[in-house]
């Protein structure tokens, strides 16, 4: 029974969570997104060659740095976002849109000047896209005590995302250097080694129904849903992310991407201070894990498994997307059943397979508000993004709910 909303700016705060993930894919719960709030669409341009020339981890770090912005603008304001792994989709208030703005152009410098990637930036209002015969509509989904997860529906998202994408018309853009730009990155977290697969490889999957009936097309999801459960086993058994096989690193490197976020325009001496900081704090940690030390404010012991609750591996945006702990069997045996759905014309796919997952972290509070963004690693979503438009192309009259 699809729900009414009454006040626009607290619009996603009164949307009900479904308690199960394919309850939410269902467009019937979902609330329709109020005509003065703005669509945000932000991706890395050009992130193919960034995935060939070994940047993916960067690409990431932007995406969610771009998010912890956003977030940052107003921590009592709730509002949707999805992350993509070469990209950001969200909605924010009519209210939210100058500050929203400034902290976006912040997010490009600093994609620009601290990792080389220019991050494009679009708005759309919604009430453009409905003009056009568009919709979005928006439901949510609690994964944990602590976390609630958007999920989208309606052609709109991805009419807006083609928009941004091919500079169409009513596309409100956000350039670095045109404007005040002003935004705390404060929360972002990026200190833990990629998580190795306990099988053969992390699998990154987008699926995308083609009907253009909703509950037709919710019926797929739920049959792919239903065949990883045959496949794979419950989610405990393919779960991206592993309390045991978790480890905060301290690969220079890899601190490296957390730390140019955080001491962004900050003087050499806070940018040494800050590097200093994360060592000394993931010494700490390791120790406080090892010895599965509990305090009154954060229960150590627990808090690699509350990090994989917290974890976006799943999530719905019109389509389909999952990354999959397995076996090259397991793998196998779904893309064939994805493949027969392909070939009946009742869905398109993209797969890819990698050699672990790679985690990046807002952490409000260790002591349970804290949210992780998965993506595999290689080029993860981005790559399986890619293998899906090569089916497209294949297939007609594709439309996603």
């Amino acid at each position: 029974m699809r729900q009414t909303i009454c006040d626009d700016t607290d619009f996603y705060q009164q949307i009900g969570a479904q308690s199960q993930f394919l309850d939410a894919l269902n467009p019937g719960s979902h609330v329709t997104l109020p005509a003065t709030w703005w669509v945000v669409i932000a991706d890395i341009e050009n992130s193919t060659h960034a995935i060939e020339t070994g940047s993916y981890k960067n690409v990431n770090t932007v995406g969610v740095a771009c998010i912890t912005a956003l977030v940052n603008v107003n921590r009592d304001m709730m509002f949707p976002f999805l992350f993509g792994g070469d990209g950001v989709t969200a909605a924010i208030p009519e209210d939210m849109l100058r500050s929203a703005i400034q902290a976006l152009r912040a997010s490009q410098q600093l994609s620009q000047e601290s990792f080389g990637l220019h991050l494009r930036v679009g708005l759309i209002k919604a009430a453009d896209l409905y003009a056009q015969g568009f919709s979005l509509s928006v439901g949510k989904v609690r994964v944990s005590k602590h976390v609630e997860q958007p999920v989208f529906s309606g052609d709109g998202w991805h009419e807006a995302e083609r928009a941004v994408k091919s500079k169409g018309l009513h596309v409100l853009w956000v350039t670095p250097n045109e404007g005040e730009a002003e935004a705390s990155f404060e929360g972002f977290e990026c200190r833990w080694q990629g998580v190795p697969s306990a099988y053969d490889h992390k699998l990154s999957l987008i699926v995308s129904a083609t009907s253009r009936d909703t509950q037709e097309a919710h019926a797929v999801y739920q049959d792919v849903l239903k065949q990883i459960k045959k496949i794979y086993g419950d989610v405990k058994a393919y779960h991206p992310l592993q309390a045991e096989r978790m480890q905060l690193t301290f690969n220079i490197k890899l601190l490296s991407h957390e730390w140019r976020v955080r001491t962004w325009g900050l003087g050499a001496l806070k940018q040494g201070v800050y590097f200093l900081k994360i060592l000394l704090q993931n010494v700490a940690g390791y120790w406080l894990f090892k010895r599965q030390v509990d305090t009154d404010a954060v229960q150590w012991s627990q808090y690699r498994n509350e990090l994989a609750a917290n974890s976006d591996y799943q999530k719905f945006d019109g389509m389909l997307r999952m990354v999959i702990d397995g076996k090259n069997a397991q793998a196998n045996a779904l893309e064939h059943y994805l493949q027969d759905g392909f070939e009946q014309g009742r869905l398109v796919y993209g797969m890819h397979q990698s050699q672990e997952a790679l985690v990046t972290c807002i952490v409000n509070s260790h002591a349970g508000n804290h949210l992780h963004f998965v993506d595999g690693g290689g080029g993860g979503y981005a790559l399986a993004a890619k293998a899906l438009k090569a089916r497209l192309s294949l297939s007609k009259d594709v439309v996603r709910i």
